[in-house]
This record gives C-alpha cells, sequence and structure tokens, in this order.
C-alpha cells in the first residue's frame, strides 16, 4: 500500500490515473479492470477520473498494442469501468444485503434525512391527545425552559431541532464508543431522576453563596465580574468556588436539555415506523448497518454477494472519509494488501473541511498507518497549478499561521515547490478595508484590463449570505455573474408562479395564486390523478397564457420536476407535503459549464476546483472559533453528581459549558475548529492560479493594541493574516498577470438554456400495448388469468423473494399490494407456490444458516465477462445445487442455460449435486444433470 499526502495543486489526479493504468498493464488476467475500484467524493470527480484514465490510457495506446487492446476491451465494457463515489459503491454493497438486513431489494436510499425528521415530528404532534400525559408533560416543561432563557419557542421548530440531534452521525458515533444505547439513554424515568440531582446541585449551591451574603439569582450563571466580587469579598471562598461551580453550571446545562430529551423515545418509534412505511432508508444509516455486517463477515463472502471481487483499491479524497466509511472498507483492504496488494490512498489533511458531514482527518493523518505499518508514505511536494507568487505566498503564510495556532504538526508538509512553467511570477493582494463589496468590484474590473475573462475570474465566499450580497451587487453594476442564489429554483418567475397555482389548489385562501388564477382563466380540476401531471397541466395553461415569460427558464422548470418527481416517488402525491418540502428546502440546478460569468461560489463548493484569478473577501467570516450544539461525554465520578448522570448530551460549547464539566469538550472542539478554519483558509488561498485577491474588514483597535504589546487575541483568520503582514493593510507581492497569454474558450455571456420544456398532454402520450390488453381486465384491475405469459412472470417474481417457506407469505401480499396480483390471484399464487415448496423441502430449507445458504437470482460472470444469473441455488459447503423456474411450455435451450449454470458453479470449486428445471404449475420435474 502507498499513501500520498498530496498537497493542493500536486498532481494527485495524474498520480491516480498513472497508479490505475500501472496496475492495468501489470495484470496478465482477462479483464483486469474489473478487479480495480477507484473511489471518490462527488459524481464530479468520478467523470473527471474515467475521463483522465481514459485519456492517458488512449495517449499511451498509440505506441503500445497492450494498452490499446486494454482500451477497446474497457470501452466494450465500460458498465464494469469501476470508477465511483464512496457512497454508490456502499449502497451497491448493502443492496447485495437487503435479506439480510430485512428489506425489500427496492428500497430507497434518503439523502434528506431533515425531511423524514420533519414529518415524523408532524406526525407525533397529529397524534396527541389529552390522555398522553406524559408527552404533553415534557412539551409543557420544554416550553417553559425555553421562554425562561428568554427564547422564542416554536413547537415544530424545537421538535426539529431535537430529532436531527438525535440521529446525526456525532450522537451515533459517541454512544457507540461509550457502549451507550442511544434508544434507551433518554428514558423517562431516568431522565426525571437527572433533573432532580440537577435541582439539587443548583439549590445547594445558590443556598450556600446566599449564606455567604452574596445571593445568586436560582439558575442563572455568574458573570465574571459577578465571581470577581464574590472572590473579594469572600477570599476564603476562592478555594473550593471553581469545582462547586463547574458543578453548579453543569446542573444548569443539563437542566436546561432534559425537557427536550425526553422527546426521545417517542421520535425513535415514529421514525422508525414512517422510513418502513416509505420503504425508505437514510444514507448514514445505511453505512452503519453495512459495518455491522461487513464487521463480521470475511472479505470473499462480501464479493460473493457482489457477484465481482476487488484486488487493488485506489481512494482519493481520503481526508474526507467519515470513520464508519473506513470501517466498512478496512476488511477489504486488508484482504486486498494479504494477496494482491498494490493498494493507494490519497488525501491531504489540510484540505479536510468536511467536519460537519461526519470526515475525520485523523484517519489519514495517522490511523491508517496504525492499521498498515508497511504502507508507504510519499508527499507530493509539487505545486502544477498556482504562479510563483501564489505558491510563495502561501509557502510563507501558512507555516507562520500553523505555528501560531499550534497546528505546526498538520501543516508540517505545506511548503511546496513550483512546479508550472511559466516566465510570469503572478500577484498576490491582500486588502484589508470598508468596502469590500467595491473592492470586490474594482479587482474585477483590474482583472479584465489584465486580458481575464468574464469566466477566469472567481469570488470565493465563506457562507451563502456574503454570496447573495456579493452577487447582487455584481449584477447591479452589469457584471455577468453565476452564483448558488441564481440558480435556485425559487429565483425563477415561472417556477414561482407554478407554485403560486399549486397553493391556490391546496388552500384556496391563498390572495396571491387566487389572483393569478383568476388572471388566466384558471379553472382548477375537482381533483388530480398525479402531481407531476396536475403540474404539466397548469405550466400547459401558463405557458399558453404567458409564453414569453417561459424564454430562458426551460433548466429552472426541468430541475422543479425532476424534484417533484423523485419526492413523489417516494412521498406520494400529497400536495400540502410537498409545499412543505418546497418553503423548506433551496434547490439549486447545476451551474453551466464554461458559461462566460462571473463565478461567485462557496469555499466549500470550490474545492477541487481552479480559477486563473480568485477574489476572497469577507475573509474575516473565518472565525477561530464559534460555539455551537455537539454531543459530549460527560463523566460524574468523584462529583455530588451520581454514576447515573454520566453519559452525553447535546452542549451548546460556549462559555458556560467551559466553566462547568464539559470544559475538556469545549477544549477539544476548539482545537477541532482550528483546523477546520484554518483549512477552510487553505483551501481558498489555493484555488488561484494566476494571481489572488483576499479582502478583509479592518482589524479592530483592540487587536492593533494587542500585536504592539505582544499580546494579541485573534477571533478571526484574518486578524492573522493582518499580523503575519506586520499591519500592512494594502499589501501587494509580484507583478499583475497577463491574462491574454491564457489557453481559454470564450463562450457567448448568455447561459445556454435549451429549448422550450416539453410537455404532451396525458391522453396524447399513451397508446395501450397487447400487454395491456393481456395485463387489465374490462373493470380495470389486474387480472393475470388472461396472460399466461405475464402470470409467469408475476409468480417466478414471487419465488425470487423467497428464501425459506415462511417468506412466501409476505412476498404474495408485497404482490398483491404493489397491484400485480388481485385478491383472488393472490390466494392462487399461495396455494400453488405453497404446495410445490412443501413438495421440495431440500430446495426450500425451514432455517439456512451458515452450513445451508440460498441464493436467489445471484449473478455469475464467465472469463468473457458474460452475465448469468440462475433463479435458485443452495449451497451446502462445497457441494451445490442449481433450480431454474419455469411456468409455460418447455424449451430445447432451458437444458443448455443450465446446464452452463452449473458449469460455471463447478469452475468456482463447487460440486454440483444436481441441476434441475422444475415446470411449477404441473409440479414436473427435469434433471439436467
Amino acid at each position: 500500500m502507498k499513501i500520498l499526502k498530496a498537497s493542493a495543486g500536486s498532481g494527485k489526479t495524474y498520480r491516480l490515473s498513472k497508479t490505475y493504468i500501472d496496475l492495468l498493464l501489470a495484470s496478465r488476467e482477462p479483464q483486469p479492470y474489473r478487479h480495480i475500484l477507484a473511489v471518490t467524493f462527488t459524481n464530479k470527480a468520478t467523470a473527471e477520473m474515467k475521463a483522465r484514465i481514459l485519456r492517458d490510457l488512449a495517449r499511451l495506446a498509440e505506441t503500445d498494442p497492450r494498452a490499446q487492446a486494454l482500451l477497446t476491451e474497457l470501452l466494450h465494457d465500460y458498465g464494469a469501468f469501476s470508477v465511483s463515489t464512496i457512497d454508490r459503491f456502499f449502497q451497491q454493497a448493502l443492496k447485495a444485503f437487503s435479506r439480510e438486513i430485512g428489506q425489500f431489494a427496492d428500497y430507497q436510499v434518503e439523502l434528506d434525512k431533515d425531511s423524514l425528521i420533519a414529518e415524523t415530528m408532524d406526525r407525533i404532534l397529529d397524534s396527541l391527545t389529552e390522555d398522553d400525559k406524559e408527552l404533553l408533560g415534557w412539551l409543557r416543561d420544554s416550553l417553559a425552559d425555553t421562554l425562561e432563557q428568554g427564547r422564542r419557542f416554536q413547537v415544530d421548530e424545537g421538535l426539529l431541532e431535537v430529532g436531527k440531534l438525535l440521529k446525526n452521525d456525532e450522537f451515533r458515533e459517541l454512544s457507540e464508543r461509550m457502549g451507550i444505547n442511544g434508544r434507551e439513554a433518554f428514558g423517562k424515568d431516568r431522565l426525571k431522576r437527572i433533573r432532580q440531582e440537577c435541582r439539587t446541585v443548583i439549590r445547594t449551591f445558590t443556598d450556600k453563596a446566599k449564606e455567604l451574603g452574596y445571593p445568586v439569582e436560582q439558575g442563572k450563571p455568574l458573570s465574571p465580574d459577578s465571581k470577581k466580587r464574590l472572590f473579594k469579598a469572600n477570599p476564603a471562598l476562592a478555594e473550593h468556588f471553581e469545582d462547586a461551580y463547574s458543578y453548579y453550571t453543569t446542573a444548569l446545562i443539563l437542566d436546561s436539555l432534559l425537557s427536550q430529551l425526553g422527546l426521545a423515545g417517542e421520535f425513535y418509534r415514529g421514525f422508525d415506523a414512517l422510513a418502513a412505511e416509505k420503504n425508505v432508508m437514510c444514507l448514514d444509516d445505511s453505512n452503519t448497518l453495512l459495518r455491522d455486517i461487513i464487521g463480521g463477515s470475511s472479505a470473499p463472502f462480501v464479493y460473493e454477494k457482489l457477484g465481482v471481487r476487488y484486488e487493488h483499491f485506489l481512494l482519493d479524497e481520503f481526508q474526507d472519509t467519515s470513520r464508519i466509511q473506513w470501517e466498512n472498507f478496512l476488511p477489504l483492504l486488508q484482504e486486498s494488501e494479504a494477496g494482491a496488494g498494490g493498494n493507494l490512498i490519497v488525501g491531504d489533511v489540510k484540505q479536510s473541511i468536511y467536519r460537519w458531514r461526519d470526515s475525520d482527518w485523523k484517519l489519514l493523518g495517522s490511523e491508517v498507518q496504525k492499521a498498515f505499518p508497511q504502507a508507504g508514505v510519499e508527499p507530493l511536494q509539487g505545486n502544477w497549478r498556482s504562479s510563483r507568487a501564489v505558491v510563495g505566498f502561501n509557502n510563507r503564510f501558512f507555516p507562520y499561521a500553523a505555528g501560531l495556532l499550534g497546528l505546526g504538526d498538520i501543516y508540517a508538509d505545506v511548503v511546496q515547490e513550483v512546479k508550472k512553467d511559466d516566465a510570469q511570477e503572478g500577484c498576490v493582494r491582500v486588502s484589508f478595508c470598508e468596502d469590500q463589496l467595491a473592492a470586490v468590484v474594482e479587482s474585477i474590473r483590474q482583472a479584465r484590463s489584465q486580458g481575464a475573462g468574464w469566466n477566469d475570474i472567481a469570488v470565493l465566499v465563506r457562507g451563502r449570505k456574503e454570496g447573495s450580497a456579493i452577487a447582487a451587487h455584481l449584477v447591479a453594476g452589469g457584471i455577468p455573474v453565476i452564483s448558488d442564489d441564481s440558480l435556485v429554483l425559487k429565483s425563477s418567475p415561472v417556477v414561482r408562479r407554478l407554485v403560486s397555482l399549486l397553493s391556490c389548489y391546496e388552500n384556496p385562501d391563498d390572495t396571491i395564486g387566487r389572483f393569478l388564477a383568476d388572471s388566466m382563466g384558471l379553472t382548477f380540476p375537482e381533483e388530480y390523478h398525479s402531481l407531476v401531471d396536475f403540474c404539466e397541466e397548469l405550466l400547459r395553461a401558463m405557458r399558453n397564457w404567458d409564453p414569453a415569460s417561459f424564454e430562458g427558464q426551460t433548466l429552472f422548470i426541468q430541475a422543479f420536476m425532476d424534484d417533484l418527481q423523485s419526492w413523489v416517488q417516494v412521498n406520494g402525491n400529497n400536495l400540502r407535503y410537498y409545499l412543505k418540502h418546497w418553503d423548506e428546502k433551496d434547490i439549486c440546478i447545476g451551474s453551466p459549464e464554461n458559461a462566460s460569468s462571473v463565478r461567485v461560489l462557496t469555499i466549500h463548493k470550490s474545492k477541487g476546483l481552479e480559477f486563473p484569478h480568485v477574489i476572497f473577501p469577507f475573509a474575516e467570516k473565518v472565525a477561530l472559533y464559534k460555539s455551537d450544539v455537539h454531543w459530549s461525554p460527560l463523566d460524574t465520578a468523584r462529583t455530588p453528581f451520581s454514576p447515573e448522570v454520566s453519559g452525553i448530551y447535546p452542549v451548546n460549547l460556549g462559555s458556560l459549558a467551559g466553566a462547568s464539566l464539559f470544559a475538556p469538550a469545549v477544549e477539544q472542539e476548539q482545537r477541532l475548529q482550528l483546523v477546520d478554519n484554518l483549512n477552510v483558509f487553505y483551501v481558498a488561498l489555493t484555488r488561484a492560479g494566476k494571481s489572488l485577491h483576499v479582502i478583509a474588514e479592518p482589524v479592530p483597535n483592540v487587536c492593533r493594541e494587542g500585536l504592539k504589546k505582544g499580546t494579541p487575541v485573534f477571533k478571526n483568520l484574518s486578524q492573522v493574516l493582518y499580523a503575519f503582514l506586520r499591519g500592512e493593510e494594502d499589501y501587494t507581492a509580484g507583478k499583475p498577470y497577463d491574462f491574454t497569454q491564457l489557453e481559454r474558450e470564450e463562450t457567448p455571456g448568455q447561459m445556454p438554456f435549451p429549448g422550450q420544456y416539453p410537455s404532451i398532454p396525458l391522453d396524447g402520450r399513451l397508446t395501450p400495448s397487447q400487454e395491456a390488453d393481456d395485463f387489465f381486465g374490462d373493470d380495470g384491475r389486474v387480472g393475470l388469468e388472461a396472460s399466461p405469459r405475464l402470470r409467469g412472470i408475476v409468480l417466478h417474481d414471487i419465488l425470487s423473494e423467497v428464501v425459506r417457506p415462511a417468506d412466501l407469505e409476505g412476498a404474495v401480499q408485497a404482490a398483491v399490494r404493489d397491484g400485480r396480483l388481485d385478491a383472488a390471484g393472490g390466494e392462487a399464487a399461495l396455494a400453488l407456490l405453497g404446495g410445490g415448496i412443501a413438495a421440495h423441502p431440500d430446495w426450500f430449507p425451514e432455517t439456512p444458516g451458515p452450513d445451508v445458504r440460498v441464493l436467489n437470482e445471484r449473478t455469475l460472470f464467465d472469463a468473457g465477462g458474460r452475465e448469468f444469473r440462475p433463479d435458485r441455488v443452495i449451497l451446502r459447503g462445497r457441494e451445490v445445487t442449481v433450480v431454474d423456474f419455469k411456468f409455460g411450455g418447455e424449451n430445447p435451450s432451458y437444458r443448455r442455460q443450465v446446464e452452463r449454470y452449473a458449469q460455471l458453479w463447478h469452475e468456482l470449486g463447487y460440486q454440483v449435486k444436481g441441476a434441475y428445471l422444475w415446470y411449477v404449475p404441473e409440479d414436473k420435474i427435469d434433471p439436467v444433470c
């Protein structure tokens, strides 16, 4: 194994492509690409990696016949070209284990976990009655606590926050590490006992303070000034105060949390029921399930379920990997290292900026090397992206900042060599000024005067709020812009009109929607069959009324319809819930490539990209520390609290937590945020190819005075940058770049929207086929008796869901529920298939397990890559029985097919005990071999 520590612009994509091609050429196996898996984190990065590998292989194929043969083979077998996102690979693996996890194979992965949480909480509130006294009690307490703290209380928002906390990755990881059952940790009886203890500690502290003549308002923390006055009045108190005060503040924190946590049990029950009802699984839950399966299995078993064996792994952007993803990959990597090896892990701790999405830079920092001590580590020190001025500036600033913040170990490899062959030096400028928007415009104008195209310029921001302000300012100044906000669906007037009409249909009192409908002369139907078709009807009416408004709106309309279609597939045709989903989400369309406009985007979205001229305004928004709520461990040993109070709690790690027993969690979070935020700064400053302009607000006087005295206190990284520049407020290094020397393709200033959105009325797009005539009866209900072929297809599908006899009833019920069978057909299927299964117990064992395994429709590949899928395979040790189901007449080709199945299992090293054709309706068995 090799670990590449690849700083920004160091050519890691080239190394990944070279390693992949080297593995292809070194292998003597047929179709070696089927045994190499390359993994990255985004669909765009996946496409880029595939394109790079193919381009490099094609270049090599011009002189190497072996490379030419592999390229041809790969292009003709493109589906087996295994370059994938990490989530796609894990979902593919989990689908293979759907039976083991108790899910139907057609379950959906829900990326929008928040919508499930919101719907769960809605259902909890909707189902409340006067009899739910305990739940109502927790809600009343939560309301009282919130009002007491002076905060606005909204029931739905408060419950939503509780749900998000209970379903976040931090909670799952901490509870697993500490051996806490997350679903039982917040039982109502336990929380009541903890509350009693907290209030006892609070009362004891306030009573003692009152005895000493310094009354403390019960339930309130002390300010620093209050503590000083208390110590001055009672010097003897200082010796014991810190411990007592930490117990007091801990009790205050816990007491404020318990009301919300009392809803945990109800939430979990409701969330699980909703997910089962929708047949969905959250992405993070699926990773946990897969970890539980893979962790207890050998790699060969995993590969057998997947239907393919990977011998080499290339893992890109490893600093963004989560701990649970690492645990899922670990047994596969260990198996590979014990055999062929040749694995590559690529990443850069300095570009780890997704901790909020559960990435863990410590994996790349140290833990991979602990797991594979024989792995070679190679830092890539060259920079092929940026000019000499940009590389030189970063080489000086980041060692300074890392040393100042105590992060020298993480930034030990930050210094790079300039590899790009460019006669021009490039330019770096840093400005501290009041009017940052004007400075951005001035920087753009200057770059344009030096020959930069609009699409050579990018403005990077810390958050969308700053991006919105900049985009609006640039548009007002006549500068073409593509930004996150300009691509939000809610910015489209046609989409907004459509949503207004939908809102009016759902709520006739919606005056705006009613005015629009009346202006169009629109009459709503009494009901609609499909929400998607209803929206298309409204779009056709809108286009007939005002065709000019649809110009340039096709991308927005298509994106809206795509979102609606995806939502309906999971949630059904409930308009009220879709409108709520619409209100809560800011859905964006993908930005067009190479549009001739200035790009305004967040630093997180810029990762992996490069731009000739980068402007980074509002740099002061990259704070060193910002308190937020995190799950934090609490150890109550040697404190007044009982051991029962120990556990994990969602605590705002601010100043109050810093004075409590949660202080260690605050210190740990402060260091992690220092790493996060310096990394954000690093990513921003390394996107520039030729020139960089950093803009920040003037440094406050308190910071200036601290620097003069040698005791600076920094609140953000722009202040650290100011200290590095020794107070220089308009710094320039290098020379203005001549952008006319760049090779680039200019595109028209307008975004390349396609033509009109195509929408065809329902009655003009459906033509009944012969299959439909077979399938549907005169009354429109499913009646399979008229078509033996379709009847066979449905019964065959049912048998594919049956591992043990007990599975049959559920599979038949699913077919009835899905409309593939009517009630009478379901009873007939249960009788026919039940009798056949009972007659062949060897093929349908009651209790499959380690000694007897059943594989339904498992894919096999022959040496030529052709795919074969026997209906049923029964494994007993190294003996195998193959059964293929038939529901029609006999055909000689069926025997040849089953013979091929048996031959493939024989080639896999199994003894074929028997291979059979089973004609199910007649219960006729044809032994093939």
